[in-house]
């Protein structure tokens, strides 16, 4: 076992009412939430290193918020050495927060063993990586949901230093991918500007020097033709030498800055060029960058009681804007936004999510025979009124889908039913019912659920702005209004990064894309386009790697990143200045593609690791995906041959990405597969899932894994699904998996079988934790050992097998279990190498408490259903190695214990 360092606090700030105890290694939160809180400082961590945050806590006997996800928040802030703040946009293991740079959150009372009942207290345990530059941590533990004082005790930071290889090393800086290096090359950034209103930029500048000139940005104004405008520009320098700039000083290891930009009457757009002044200096820039125009144009401040319908709003923001009415709109009295609504802009209309919507389900309608067919549920009736608080089957799923309003084009598309003109009534009927501010459905206002709403709105417009009927064009205001205000709250969500880096990002940012182009005449269009293309290229840029890894653990969520990436590079073509970045993002995607294809399953489905939405075929969604948008990627010989889909047998791996896939395919149905995931672990909405594995053997699937959704699963539920208990995985001496990651450490082929050794430090500095798969050519037998060592005396863990729904499982002795499908029987058999084995067990629909749950799958609506679980035991002293084999017939049984006799594999495993 290597060194572990132990790291102590100090106790830095205390909250008035949060005293000391006598005790002095005891401190109290008390319950008055968020605000109730203690804070510590660590010095000198170790930078671009995991660590492992420990603290006992202790809850009072009639605490009420026993079953919480949230029950307490752990806020984390990395500082440089000289106690410089950093503003990390993504650190492994932590979640972005407002009220602290990054939070974990405890869970309550009910999640912990059953002995806690007694004590009153547990061991809180989790892993976060610590990214470089960061020295020094602040950690504030804060009341969240806790309806009583809680204690805290014994906190410490244990961290190692591991040696890494050089993919891990890859890995390693992705809390900076999108940071600039500066040089004393200017490195550009182009806005929008809007007309009479300042522009706001904040960012941070990152100084490894021990002395540092700072840095620069360059200041270019342009008017509508692209010409630079001569300055002088106010409150900005100017020299021959170097132009008109703005010094940005930096006397510490971290500065955050603001630039406010006022434009000439002019100006169209600004372009702000950041360098450095000697090429010795070593200052980095934070992106994304912050931006926003001023607080008179903020979403706040023009929301009011006295404009509370969209073309209020609209009108309240013209007189902001000091917009005078078109001679035209003065004449014939109309609208004062009818001199936006562009026909011939609105006839090109291209947005984002019914073009992704095809490519998942192809054209499948969501209206029939006057009924609302959604999420795969019962055909609903469409009643004449409807109140916007439907829930028919008590689904959020289908309430996500119903308040997007998508189904509105598909009845648009239907005369019968009223086409057009039923459509927008309805929507607009959504506006009147949903007040800003006031949802009848807090589901409503998801950000997806906006995103996908506004672009149901710019379609809607569409179709009727050639109509010169009266109603129509007072259908056509409305619905231009709403699409501002819905510009306005999208705009200011995605330049505030506030979900950077997520898929929510990319498609919130496509959506007010498609909104700016075709709103071109609104003097805020040329603003919103700049935000949208400079936060898409930087949330690419966070999502996928250089080589088509990403940190994005859901491979449907994945598929789904590719697909809004390629909707998005074929939308901009016909806009010359973004062919760059057209191309930077298609070389990812392509390189993505090629791991996404590689590990499709031969019945055409992505393995369900992470996050997974069943009522997709993946096959159909990469074909229609590709035909559509991707033809040019198909130049690519790797690709090809990947979509060729070649027969036999047939290993996948994506180090970088974590995932590894056997198989062995003759195009017919009896084939087999194994994928198992290893890649990094994010907290925020991930699966604890790390070595986890599903498995096909001759057309049957066995092993699965449960699954599931943050957008249909809540509460123990969401809980269960991503705890390390719903996968198959190993747990020793009951320490579930936190965050991390896995790498390779050994590969080996031998008498036609693969084997593969992962190393994961998922479990914490404690343990040396090594998962080894052996997997035969055809896959007709499989082994799974895990190998722990730590520096106790004793050490055991438990292994976890979840079987599909409808696979039966039974004990037949303590050294067999088997499982049953139809005529189909599969032997799991324990085998030991080093310790001693302890036994095994079936849950099915263990519900007891909400930290125990066990033996369940997810529903396809969402929720959960039971289903077989086999767990199995293994102990020793301060190291253990053992596993199970799993095969359907006696000969690959042979063949597999054949296999473990071989000195080289016996090295391989222990």
């Amino acid at each position: 076992m290597p060194e572990v360092r132990r790291i102590l606090p100090a106790l830095r700030d205390q909250a008035a009412e949060d005293s000391p105890s006598p005790t002095g290694d005891i401190h109290v939160v008390s319950n008055h939430n968020r605000w109730s809180r203690i804070v510590f400082d660590f010095k000198d961590v170790s930078g671009d290193a995991w660590c492992e945050l420990n603290f006992q806590i202790a809850w009072h006997q009639e605490e009420e918020a026993r079953t919480v996800h949230d029950f307490a928040s752990v806020g984390i802030d990395f500082l440089t050495g000289d106690g410089s703040s950093i503003d990390f946009a993504y650190v492994p293991g932590l979640s972005r927060t407002q009220i602290d740079p990054h939070s974990y959150y405890i869970a309550g009372p009910a999640y912990y063993d059953r002995s806690s009942d007694h004590s009153h207290s547990s061991q809180v345990k989790f892993n976060f990586f610590i990214p470089a530059p960061a020295q020094h941590l602040t950690v504030t533990i804060r009341s969240w949901r806790n309806s009583h004082p809680f204690t805290i005790s014994d906190l410490k930071i244990h961290q190692i230093v591991q040696t890494r290889t050089a993919v891990q090393d890859q890995i390693v800086p992705v809390s900076r991918r999108t940071w600039w290096d500066l040089s004393t090359t200017p490195r550009w950034q182009s806005y929008g500007i809007v007309p009479g209103h300042p522009l706001v930029v904040r960012g941070q500048l990152i100084n490894e020097n021990s002395e540092s000139d700072g840095a620069l940005a360059h200041v270019i104004f342009r008017d509508e033709k692209g010409e630079e405008l001569a300055p002088p520009y106010e409150g900005v320098s100017s020299s021959p030498a170097i132009g008109t700039f703005i010094d940005i000083p930096i006397h510490r290891q971290a500065r955050r800055f603001t630039l406010e930009l006022t434009p000439p009457s002019q100006a169209a757009t600004v372009e702000l060029g950041f360098q450095v002044r000697r090429d010795e200096s070593l200052i980095r820039l934070v992106t994304p960058l912050e931006v926003s125009i001023g607080d008179d144009l903020l979403l706040e401040h023009i929301l009011g009681e006295d404009n509370p319908s969209p073309l209020s709003f609209v009108e309240e923001v013209c007189d902001r804007l000091r917009c005078l009415p078109s001679s035209e709109t003065f004449k014939m009295r109309a609208s004062l936004v009818d001199q936006f609504i562009d026909p011939e802009t609105l006839g090109s209309l291209f947005t984002f999510h019914d073009g992704l919507r095809a490519v998942q389900h192809g054209e499948a309608p969501t209206i029939a025979d006057r009924t609302l067919v959604l999420c795969g549920l019962e055909p609903w009736p469409i009643p004449e009124a409807i109140e916007w608080t439907e829930d028919p089957y008590r689904s959020p799923a289908w309430r996500l889908e119903f308040q997007s309003l998508s189904w509105l084009l598909d009845l648009a598309t239907r005369p019968q039913l009223g086409g057009y003109a039923r459509a927008a009534d309805l929507a607009i009927s959504w506006t009147q019912s949903n007040p800003w501010g006031q949802p009848r459905d807090a589901l409503s206002t998801y950000p997806l659920s906006m995103a996908v709403r506004a672009e149901v709105f710019l379609h809607l417009l569409a179709l009727g702005a050639t109509s010169k009927s009266a109603k129509d064009i007072k259908r056509q205001q409305k619905l231009f209004a709403e699409i501002i205000r819905y510009a306005f709250a999208l705009s200011e969500i995605v330049s505030q990064n506030i979900f950077s880096p997520s898929i929510i990002q990319l498609r919130t940012a496509c959506t007010l894309l498609a909104i700016s182009r075709a709103t071109r005449r609104f003097p805020l269009a040329s603003y919103w386009k700049s935000v949208a293309l400079t936060q898409l290229r930087s949330g690419f840029d966070q999502l996928i790697g250089h080589e088509g890894s990403s940190i994005e653990q859901s491979l449907h969520h994945r598929l789904e990143i590719v697909s809004i990436g390629l909707l998005l590079v074929h939308s901009l073509k016909d806009m010359l200045e973004t062919s760059e970045f057209r191309e930077h993002l298609n070389a990812r995607l392509k390189d993505s593609l090629k791991i996404i294809v590689g590990i499709t399953d031969p019945a055409g489905m992505l393995p369900a690791l992470g996050d997974t939405l069943r009522g997709y075929h993946h096959a159909s969604w990469l074909r229609r995906l590709i035909s559509n948008y991707g033809r040019s990627l198909l130049s690519d010989p790797k690709l090809t041959e990947e979509l060729s889909y070649p027969t036999g047998p047939r290993i996948f791996v994506s180090e970088g990405d974590g995932i590894v896939a056997f198989r062995d395919y003759e195009r017919k149905p009896h084939w087999s597969y194994l994928c198992a995931s290893f890649g990094e672990q994010r907290h925020e909405n991930g699966h604890f899932n790390c070595s986890s594995f599903v498995y096909t053997a001759r057309g049957i699937r066995w092993i699965t894994d449960p699954g599931g959704s943050g957008l249909h699963d809540s509460g123990s539920t969401r809980q269960y699904l991503t705890s390390s208990k719903a996968h198959n995985i190993a747990i020793p001496d009951g320490r579930d998996q936190s965050s991390g990651f896995g790498w390779i450490e050994a590969r080996a082929s031998l008498n036609n079988a693969n084997i593969i050794r992962i190393g994961t430090n998922v479990y914490g500095p404690g343990y040396e934790h090594g998962r080894t798969i052996i997997c035969l050519d055809n896959l007709d037998a499989i082994a799974i050992f895990d190998r722990f060592r730590s520096s106790g005396d004793s050490i055991s863990f438990d292994g976890i097998l979840h079987f599909e729904e409808n696979v039966a499982v039974a004990l037949a002795n303590p050294g067999l279990a088997l499982g049953f499908r139809n005529k189909s029987r599969l032997r799991i058999i324990p085998h030991v190498m080093t310790g001693q084995y302890s036994g095994m067990g079936i849950d099915n629909g263990r519900n007891d408490r909400p930290g125990s749950l066990q033996g369940f799958v997810s529903h396809p609506l969402g929720g959960l259903q039971p289903a077989n679980v086999l767990t199995y035991k293994f102990s020793g002293s301060g190291d253990v190695c053992g596993g199970m084999i799993l095969t359907i017939n006696e000969h690959g049984l042979r063949r597999i214990m054949d296999l473990m006799a071989e000195q080289k594999v016996r090295e391989l495993l222990t």
